[in-house]
């Protein structure tokens, strides 16, 4: 079993970029709320974040609840 220490990292690194992900998507949200016009490479730059973020949560959350076959 993963020791208690480890758990509890992982947990508070699963929070924060839960919290990274609310900060992209709240960005994302006013842009598109404001009619705001930005250029091509930060749009890009937006997108790649989020699905980076996202990216990571899956691997942290896969390192928490390891998968049971039954």
């Amino acid at each position: 079993m993963i020791n208690q220490n480890a758990t509890a990292k992982l947990l508070q690194q699963l929070c924060e970029l839960k919290l990274e992900e609310r900060r992209v998507s709240s960005d994302i949200r006013h842009l598109v709320k404001n009619n705001r016009t930005i250029d091509f490479f930060a749009a890009r730059q937006l997108s790649n974040l989020r699905s980076g973020v996202k990216n990571k949560i899956k691997k942290v959350e896969s390192k928490i609840t390891p998968n049971i076959i039954a």
